[in-house]
């Protein structure tokens, strides 16, 4: 009999622990929805990030922006590059066309190709398809009131970073800016910079 009280009593008991662990959770419910609240604000605080990353997006657009002055090597012909160009002979613009193992020796003196014949005359002894490259970019850089000239400037790993052009009593002279390189070639390139020098 004595043991009936005591079970009522460990049930009234238990009921009430179970209560107040309902009126705890309900509260760290309520506390945890203000939490949200304070969660969405780090989430405010994290919306700076993606402000950040339109921030990045305009340093993007000005290397876009800087795709665009390679545009002028998209107007030459395939296979060739502009090259910058110095020099007295007046010449602003030049190409170079390249090819492994093209074969040719270099010269600093550049050639006249303003017939089919001077063309044919100058890609002897270039291979690889460097004399196509050669007469596409001839054929490029004419116009009526210039001439045409082309020389092999070098041979090598690397190509010439750009070209000095001067006008001297035996013609044309092309003097190229070569890196500085350690490197050996187990396969050299050709190098023929291909330029239009305005008719006097």
């Amino acid at each position: 009999m004595s043991t009936s009280p005591r079970l009522a009593g460990a049930r009234t008991r238990s009921a009430s622990a179970v209560l107040a662990v309902l009126a705890l959770a309900g509260g760290l419910a309520a506390c945890g929805d203000d939490d949200g609240g304070t969660a969405s604000d780090p989430a405010g605080t994290s919306t700076p990030s993606p402000s950040e990353t339109p921030g990045e997006m305009p340093s993007e657009t000005p290397s876009e922006t800087g795709s665009p002055t390679e545009t002028p090597s998209a107007s030459t012909p395939p296979g060739s590059a502009p090259i910058r160009t110095t020099g007295s002979a007046g010449v602003t613009e030049a190409v170079v066309v390249n090819a492994t193992e093209g074969g040719g020796s270099p010269s600093t003196m550049a050639m006249a190709l303003d017939t089919e014949q001077a063309v044919a005359d100058f890609v002897v002894g270039l291979e690889a398809g460097l004399p196509e490259l050669v007469t596409t970019a001839v054929a490029d850089v004419s116009s009526p009131d210039a001439t045409p000239y082309g020389a092999v400037v070098s041979t090598g790993c690397e190509p010439p970073r750009s070209v000095a052009i001067d006008a001297g009593e035996a013609g044309f002279q092309v003097v190229p800016t070569l890196p500085k390189n350690t490197v050996q070639c187990f396969a050299p390139v050709t190098y023929v910079v291909v330029f239009a020098a305005p008719d006097a």
